[in-house]
């Protein structure tokens, strides 16, 4: 009696190695249609420096220009139910950085330059570490210095990075554990995006370091929300030994964070206009001011770096958000 399996046609060994023959070669194809000029001419808009740039490191380009892609989905994810819904950054040469709102000094315009500047850190990040990238790989740094500052029982060293307890829980210190896997290359991530994202833009004019500003503080959302991830060793699960490594948040994390600094932008005043001092935000110390506020003032001013910022009232969403916000 036939069976079903043994009226189907053997595929000959021949045939399979033709099938598996013509993908490699249809891969390769594709691979090499992607050359440095075809790279950096498929994304426009790119200043001499980017350019530059492009040409040198055309697989991270690609890497970044999906980075900004997915900034562009997750701000739609934000404000899917806002007025302003990000479909302006949704351009027809798939740079978000063309649209005619980052010409401005909104609200708007804030968040999606932090929330670009993290895309492109985040997926770059990401890349280094699952080998899709020639410049870069792990994260070299085994995080030994992190791992001084994140585990250590006393009360000196301890890690800047204040997560809330509710977070995944880090290895305790008296726990077997070792860095291993692949860490995510955040320190890679984060200069290219500072190299990528910053070179368009001069430091003289106020609208200039207002979007370096904010660019960094698109990147300080990756960076300061690195997480540590672990798998257990052991029988039946005893979890004895732990092997750990540092890994970026998932990027709806980075956009909740973006959103909620974007609730609170701080306007900037203009009245430093090119004079190179460092921007003067309209909620800093007044005359009069207590020991206390003052105080607490200095330490907003240490964390001015992590908060978006603009210089003008946003026409879109002054109905939602009236009162100049602070820190």
């Amino acid at each position: 009696m036939k069976t079903f399996l043994s009226t189907l046609p053997a595929i000959r060994p021949k045939q399979g190695t033709m099938v598996v023959g013509m993908l490699l070669l249809k891969k390769r194809s594709l691979l090499s249609v992607l050359t440095r000029s075809t790279v950096c001419k498929t994304f426009p808009g790119l200043s001499k420096e980017q350019l530059e740039l492009c040409h040198r490191y055309p697989d991270v380009t690609m890497t970044a220009v999906e980075g900004l892609q997915m900034a562009v989905d997750e701000c739609q994810y934000q404000f899917q139910w806002h007025r302003w819904n990000c479909s302006s950054l949704s351009t027809k040469n798939k740079n978000p950085h063309s649209s005619v709102l980052l010409q401005k000094g909104y609200r708007e315009s804030a968040f999606a330059y932090a929330i670009s500047s993290a895309g492109v850190a985040h997926s770059v990040a990401r890349a280094c570490s699952m080998g899709r990238l020639t410049a870069c790989g792990c994260d070299p740094s085994g995080f030994r210095a992190t791992a001084r500052r994140n585990f250590n029982p006393g009360g000196r060293g301890r890690s800047r990075n204040k997560q809330p307890p509710s977070q995944k829980k880090q290895p305790r210190a008296s726990s077997r554990w070792k860095w291993g896997g692949c860490s995510h290359n955040v320190d890679f991530g984060v200069d290219f995006s500072e190299k990528f994202l910053d070179a368009k833009e001069k430091a003289g004019d106020i609208q200039s370091r207002i979007n370096l500003h904010n660019n960094q503080a698109g990147r300080l959302a990756v960076s300061t929300n690195m997480q540590v991830r672990c798998k257990c060793h052991g029988m039946s699960g005893s979890c004895e030994l732990k092997t750990c490594w540092k890994a970026a948040p998932n990027f709806r994390v980075v956009g909740q964070a973006l959103k909620e600094k974007f609730r609170s932008a701080v306007l900037v005043d203009q009245s430093n206009l090119g004079n190179g001092s460092p921007l003067l935000l309209l909620d800093g110390p007044r005359k009069g001011a207590t020991n206390w506020q003052r105080s607490r003032n200095n330490h907003r001013t240490n964390n001015r770096r992590r908060y978006v910022v603009r210089i003008q009232g946003s026409p879109i969403t002054r109905s939602l958000y009236t009162r100049t916000s602070s820190y």
